[in-house]
């Protein structure tokens, strides 16, 4: 990501590249991020802070994701594309829609990937989005908290069952999934 991702602003947000070392304290032993080049999303002001990055924690924090997606993919959440980009190379993905709330993050980060014909990005909010009747995914996932702790469990449930109505039958595909990012930490009440 760090390689295809440049450093940019819009709005409120901000692509920006970062590196740790193994003098970086903090972020080595503490966050456990071993020294690197990464890039991270960020919003300034109100409730600011990084959105999202590429660093090991997020990777394993999202792998389930990039295993499980199938057929028709909807994520609510662009970030910064981590998931994206190896979930449109399967091939048993047929399309992949991105629900993403800010037009800056599209702006920022959308226009810089190499996306493929099976992605669609659509700029709403997953709170309140009303699909047409009769859409259907294959595969749901949220990933729209920037941290995690009990609190988010809740909304993670209230969005799973607001979006039971679009997601396929086990009977139509028994590979149909929904799920969140970090929802087990969240459920257990295990901050990232």
């Amino acid at each position: 990501m760090s390689s295809i991702l440049s450093e940019k602003e819009s709005g409120g947000f901000s692509v920006e590249k970062f590196t740790v070392t193994k003098n970086d304290i903090r972020a080595v032993l503490i966050d456990r991020i071993p020294p690197g080049e990464y890039v991270r999303l960020v919003k300034k002001g109100g409730m600011s802070g990084v959105i999202m990055s590429n660093t090991p924690m997020e990777k394993r924090t999202n792998r389930e994701i990039v295993g499980r997606s199938n057929g028709n993919v909807l994520i609510a959440g662009l970030g910064i594309g981590l998931i994206l980009l190896p979930i449109q190379e399967k091939e048993n993905v047929t399309s992949i829609t991105v629900l993403e709330k800010y037009q800056d993050v599209i702006n920022l980060v959308a226009t810089q990937l190499p996306l493929n014909e099976k992605v669609n990005i659509i700029q709403g909010d997953v709170f309140d989005y009303q699909f047409p009747r009769g859409t259907k995914f294959d595969t749901i996932y949220f990933d729209v908290w920037s941290y995690i702790n009990s609190d988010i469990y809740q909304e993670m449930r209230e969005l799973k069952k607001l979006y039971r109505k679009y997601k396929v039958s086990p009977k139509e595909n028994p590979d149909a999934w929904m799920g969140c990012w970090a929802e087990w930490e969240a459920r257990v009440g295990r901050k990232i």
